[in-house]
């Protein structure tokens, strides 16, 4: 069996978006990033060493981009930045060959995002170059002072495809890649809203776009995020039930009961909390970094080995006492991200966002570019409403969620992110995309489903592939022997998709 099938694919392939959760789903997440790139670090040296490489056959390289698109003043001042971008033409017959463009999100992207997955198997069967260009001030892609305030108004989606549009034609032009050579540009997460954007906006330069988990419809209030969390603890296609989902829902309103009274004192010592938690902001952060956890494993489903829907309910369910089984879990969580207590200080949480200090070696998501875009383009502030299925702290509204880092961080107002919101979905469309050859895949336990495209949109010729029982990105990952039917289905019908509109493309029918 090749040793390729066994990939498990790096973060940087995975992208995942995180609005107002606490501390505890970035750090969920953090840990997802690091568990994939030791796995895929091991099997990557495995599968070289059983070709003869002595190194890696992608190449990293960087490009000089203007850093306003959109300024004629802007560019005859010289403002720039280097973005980075990797280049694997081991599959790739030469300038005829469709170009695969991998599209980075809001993190570190590495070489890894063109070297294992989906756009590496269909580059095989289609002998493409693959190519990945990380996305604009995350990353490498940043400049010293990027994250200063009056940089970041140069953080947008439209800069980030324009840049795009660029890179082709760099690409183009330093490989000798004639014009009519088809591109497909593949994405997941917010990168594969931006695929799917990338062929709205630009459809003379890709002729095709993977959009797997995509967001496109931008809203302020994502209270559908934490209904989609609590459907997936109730699927017995991955291990829940309506049992289970009735314990979480009693332990936290055992929590709000304990909370509205005055039990700080026995919170903080059953739940291992570091600081007090007698303040209302402090209180919030609790009842949010508790569940993040949830939300992290139906997210990250069966990412972090032993992290599951399937084993949370076991232990939601193992005793009688939905309160004892929440202070079980919280301890499982704290010993995987080995700290002895749960950080739940509000000011040490804000400082994150503050924070302008440059690391371009760092790996995982860039929390204050990403919270920036939010405010200024997307909303996606996961919130727990009292009338919606929820199933967590009904602290968790709006008025307590990342929204108030737009005025207090970022000089946005609060009143102005629904205006910035509504002017995405005006300038893209929301999920009603006018494009054709958009192939929009989600898992049905994934909760950013809620804001992609799931049927079919005949009348512009995009499609929808929905993939029950799987989580984020699945269908991004390589080829596993544990894959559900399902998910190989899925597969099949993308490469079938890919593979037609790549024909259509060379017999001139697009």
């Amino acid at each position: 069996m090749k040793l390729s099938i066994f990939l498990i694919v790096f973060v940087s392939i995975l992208g995942q978006i995180d609005a107002f959760v606490g501390r505890r789903l970035w750090q969920y997440r953090q840990q997802v990033e690091e568990v994939r790139r030791k796995q895929v670090d091991s099997q990557l040296q495995l599968l070289y060493k059983h070709k003869g490489y002595k190194q890696s056959p992608v190449k990293t390289y960087y490009l000089k981009q203007p850093l306003d698109h959109f300024n004629a003043l802007s560019k005859e001042l010289g403002k720039t930045y280097k973005q980075r971008y990797y280049v694997n033409a081991e599959y790739w017959f030469g300038p005829k060959s469709p170009v695969f463009l991998y599209i980075g999100g809001e993190g570190t992207l590495s070489s890894r995002a063109v070297e294992a997955g989906e756009i590496v198997d269909l580059a095989k069967k289609h002998n493409a170059l693959i190519v990945g260009a990380e996305h604009r001030f995350y990353g490498a892609s940043l400049n010293d002072d990027g994250l200063q305030l009056e940089e970041l108004q140069h953080l947008s989606s439209q800069q980030a495809l324009a840049d795009l549009a660029t890179f082709v034609n760099h690409i183009q032009k330093e490989y000798g890649i004639p014009d009519s050579t088809p591109w497909v540009s593949f994405g997941g997460s917010y990168p594969g809203a931006l695929s799917a954007w990338f062929r709205l906006k630009y459809p003379h330069l890709v002729v095709a776009a993977v959009a797997s988990s995509a967001p496109v419809q931008a809203v302020t209030n994502f209270e559908g995020y934490n209904e989609v969390v609590a459907a997936s603890f109730k699927s017995d296609l991955v291990g829940g039930s309506q049992e289970c989902l009735d314990m979480i829902k009693k332990g936290f309103q055992t929590i709000d009961s304990m909370i509205a009274d005055g039990k700080y004192d026995q919170l903080r010592t059953d739940f291992k909390s570091c600081n007090m938690l007698s303040m209302i902001p402090d209180q919030v952060l609790f009842v949010s970094n508790l569940a993040g956890y949830f939300m992290g494993v139906a997210q990250y489903n069966n990412e972090i080995p032993g992290q599951n829907i399937s084993h949370v309910c076991k232990v939601m369910l193992s005793t009688s006492d939905p309160y004892q089984n929440l202070i079980t879990l919280n301890q499982e969580s704290l010993d995987q991200a080995h700290e002895p207590c749960m950080d739940n200080c509000f000011m040490n949480y804000t400082s994150s966002f503050a924070n302008t200090t440059v690391d371009k070696n760092a790996f995982g998501p860039g929390i204050r570019q990403w919270t920036y875009q939010t405010c200024s383009q997307f909303g996606y502030y996961q919130t727990c409403d009292v009338d919606t299925t929820c199933p967590f702290s009904h602290l968790m509204d709006l008025e307590n969620s990342d929204i108030q880092m737009c005025r207090d961080v970022f000089k946005i107002d609060t009143s102005d992110v629904d205006v910035n919101v509504q002017f995405s979905n005006d300038y893209y469309g929301g999920n009603h995309t006018q494009q054709s050859k958009i192939i929009f895949v989600n898992g049905s336990i994934d909760p950013w489903h809620k804001l992609s495209i799931l049927t079919n949109q005949t009348t512009v010729g995009s499609y929808s592939v929905f993939i029950p029982g799987t989580a984020h990105c699945a269908d991004l990952s390589p080829q596993h022997d544990t894959d559900t039917v399902e998910l190989k289905n899925a597969r099949q019908e993308i490469a079938s998709l890919v593979g037609q509109f790549l024909e259509e493309a060379y017999t001139k029918k697009f």
